[in-house]
């Protein structure tokens, strides 16, 4: 019986995982977790003007592909937008 559980943390996730997301599409785990430097338009900014050492912030994430696209998207753990499905 699958069941699913809430991505917050994402530790339970690893590569090839079946994961739903909130708004339906069904995706795969293709790589293993790891920690990324999230950076918006305003840490871009930092590091035009010489500030990029405290620029972006720091968090898990995974790389997922989509079953309908093929496409290849980084989920970040933190926006706990998906839900793992597991055995």
């Amino acid at each position: 019986m699958a069941t699913a559980t809430n991505g917050i943390s994402g530790e339970e996730m690893k590569k090839g995982d079946l994961i739903k997301m909130n708004d339906g599409r069904m995706v795969t785990a293709v790589s293993e977790k790891y920690t990324h430097r999230f950076m918006d338009a305003e840490d871009h900014d930092m590091v035009s003007h010489g500030m990029g050492e405290y620029a972006g912030s720091y968090g898990g994430a995974i790389d997922v592909m989509c079953m309908e696209t093929g496409r290849t998207q980084r989920l970040r753990f933190s926006n706990r937008n998906f839900k793992v499905i597991s055995e």
